[in-house]
């Protein structure tokens, strides 16, 4: 983690540092290997590195760098760190087994306890270099441990521990307490140890040669029934190994027809689970469409219920205006029936008047008496236009371009022949007008301004 913030006097940031354990893994021989052969030498490294991978990520422990061969990685117990190196180093005795003398490939481990300092991923400083160091004194398929993490370790593991004395390393101040674990659960000694033993009888073999030539032929029988006796531990040596090996194929057997069934198992739950998923899925779709489809018989229904509205108010409306229609013109019979007999009346006056004037003027009658006589006629013919004399309550209506009807009411006053009317536009709020004539019968002419 970075602390990138600026402390209040100015100063840079402190570094982060912090207690870790660190494992130090390197392959021993790892250079002469990829001398003889470069390939095979990675893909055994390859196979090796999966081990070391899985076993790492069973004890928590997490690689924060690597370089060729070697690893370097972080625990948070120093107790889960030792268990981590002594299970890998016991899985690839296994691996080795199997492979051809040449091509085993043996890993030395060294594991240090101590403070480190925090740089991005990665760790520095004392607590990693110790581990390095003491990486390097550790047998090839050994484990090599420091002090600090002997002190937490002890009575925690049942391991076979040697202590190794304080050791001095490049680089390091203080001399180093150092331990070398050689038991990892009875399984056979790493390669070191191994050529230690070998190296040993090898020495203990020429010691015995040097006294057989000194005793002689009774040392010869003693030698030839030790070599019958070494001769026989051989062969159960073999056949132990070969039990071993046959135990560890069987073991091997089990394990991959476990994992087999595990996988099984897993496919047979991945597969109901996909199915499960699948059926939610078209389920969703399902209700979305059933959603869908009601909301648009929704919106149909709305409109077919809007729409039957507007036909049946439509159609109110022109029945109305029918009826209105029907009364204007009932209206206008009405009203003819007494024009034409006041328009009668006023011809026969007219007819009388003329004849009166006629006799008037055969008589010798004054023309001021014809006057009044024509005067009477006119007084008459108005006295039928004032008739209609009133304020009438109407609609003016329009036709939209829907052909649907719009009307507002309007209000016409009548007085002596004469008819206007005047109201608020309903779109600019400007006045409108109605200016017009009305006859004695009946008949309108009018001028709509607005």
């Amino acid at each position: 983690m970075h602390n990138d913030a600026v402390s209040p006097d100015g100063r840079a940031p402190s570094v982060e540092r912090r207690l870790a354990t660190i494992l130090m893994a390197d392959v021993f021989g790892y250079s002469r290997m990829m001398g003889e052969n470069e390939e095979r030498t990675v893909e055994i490294l390859r196979g090796h590195r999966e081990v070391f991978d899985q076993l790492l990520k069973a004890h928590r422990g997490r690689v924060f760098n690597t370089a060729g061969d070697a690893i370097l990685a972080e625990f948070p117990s120093a107790v889960e760190a030792v268990r981590c190196a002594t299970e890998i180093q016991t899985a690839l005795r296994t691996r080795n087994e199997h492979l051809p003398e040449a091509e085993r490939m043996w890993f030395r481990i060294g594991i240090n306890l101590g403070d480190i300092i925090v740089q991005g991923g990665d760790l520095l400083g004392d607590g990693v270099n110790v581990a390095a160091r003491i990486q390097s004194i550790a047998d090839p398929g050994g484990v090599c441990i420091s002090g600090s993490v002997y002190d937490q370790i002890q009575n925690k593991l049942t391991l076979q521990i040697r202590q190794l004395g304080e050791k001095s390393f490049k680089n390091i101040a203080q001399p180093v307490r150092t331990f070398s674990i050689s038991d990892y659960g009875g399984v056979p000694q790493p390669m070191g140890t191994r050529w230690r033993a070998v190296r040993k009888g090898r020495i203990v073999a020429s010691a015995a040669i040097v006294l057989v030539l000194i005793v002689g032929g009774a040392a010869g029988y003693w030698l030839y029934r030790d070599y019958g006796r070494a001769a026989d531990e051989a062969r159960r040596a073999d056949e132990t190994k070969r039990l071993a090996e046959q135990q560890i194929k069987a073991d091997q057997e089990k394990a991959a027809q476990a994992t087999a069934q595990r996988e099984a198992k897993l496919l047979s739950e991945l597969q109901s689970a996909r199915d499960a998923l699948n059926q939610a899925e078209a389920s969703k779709r399902k209700a979305e469409q059933d959603r869908l489809v009601a909301e648009a018989a929704q919106r149909e229904a709305k409109l077919q219920s809007e729409l039957k509205a507007t036909k049946d108010a439509l159609q109110k409306a022109a029945e109305n205006e029918k009826k209105a229609e029907e009364a204007r013109q009932a209206a206008s019979a009405a009203m003819k029936t007494p024009e034409a007999a006041s328009k009668k009346a006023v011809d026969s006056q007219r007819g009388a008047v003329a004849a009166t004037a006629a006799k008037a003027e055969g008589a010798g009658k004054l023309p001021e008496q014809v006057a009044r006589a024509t005067t009477g006629v006119a007084a008459s013919t108005a006295a039928g236009v004032d008739r209609f004399d009133g304020s009438y309550l109407g609609r003016m209506c329009n036709t939209m371009d829907d052909g649907s009807p719009r009307c507002f009411p309007v209000t016409l006053t009548v007085s002596h022949g004469t008819l206007s009317a005047a109201w608020a536009g309903r779109y600019n709020s400007l006045p409108a007008h109605i200016n017009g004539t009305i006859g004695g019968d009946g008949a309108v002419k009018i001028a709509l301004d607005g």
